[in-house]
């Protein structure tokens, strides 16, 4: 993305976004955001420019791409431009995962905490939740599962890290790892939107297993 200095947010009008983006059936709209009226155009004019139009499945699709200079006159850029996305992950094995987790996820029902997920092109999945322990005080756990099923891991460890500060950084002292209970995913169907809504189902030390339903956090 261009940055804020030249080609980027100097260009637009304040408060207003640099584009958006809508879907209807396979039809992909990128529409740009209202420009400034500047006679002499901040920046040169860069040879591309990229945007983040989701997550898509595999498929055909077409983009068509809007120019809204002044919101009453929009100029269209390109319409109905091919392109597919292919599914890559149909050469692995089972159990291979469809979409990309990765992200930020937390309960509506209880905001405070929530999930850092990382989720690479290799089905590699680390958890960093961060939450409060008896004591009031934030905390963080950690956690590294496996695929069970194409939307559900298996259990893995709960882990806390600590590391006493050191006297020189690099290098730091020895960290320690103290297992504190268990965890798992599953990113199921449980709403109208496939791979935006899951559970976590944890085990703190010996108490009770708990499930809690997460969505991905949008600002």
């Amino acid at each position: 993305m261009d940055d804020s200095t030249c080609g980027g947010l100097n260009d637009y009008v304040p408060n207003s976004n640099r584009y958006s983006v809508s879907m209807f059936s396979n039809g992909v709209r990128v529409t740009l955001g209202e420009k400034r009226n500047n006679p002499v155009p901040i920046c040169l004019v860069r040879p591309r420019e990229e945007f983040d139009i989701g997550r898509l499945p595999a498929g055909n699709y077409t983009l068509t791409l809007i120019s809204a200079a002044t919101p009453s006159a929009p100029v269209t850029l390109a319409a109905n431009v091919a392109f597919t996305v292919a599914d890559a992950r149909l050469t692995k094995s089972n159990p291979y995962v469809r979409l990309d987790y990765s992200g930020h996820w937390w309960d509506p029902n209880d905001s405070g905490w929530g999930l850092f997920v990382w989720h690479d092109n290799a089905d590699n999945v680390l958890a960093a939740w961060f939450t409060y322990g008896a004591d009031g005080k934030p905390i963080w756990w950690v956690f590294q599962p496996r695929w069970q099923t194409a939307t559900a891991t298996q259990t893995a460890d709960l882990m806390q890290t600590l590391r006493a500060p050191g006297p020189n950084s690099p290098p730091p002292n020895p960290t320690s790892i103290n297992i504190v209970g268990t965890a798992s995913l599953d990113f199921g169907r449980f709403g109208n939107d496939l791979g935006e809504t899951g559970k976590i189902t944890y085990t703190i030390g010996n108490g009770q297993t708990l499930t809690r339903t997460i969505q991905r956090f949008r600002p």
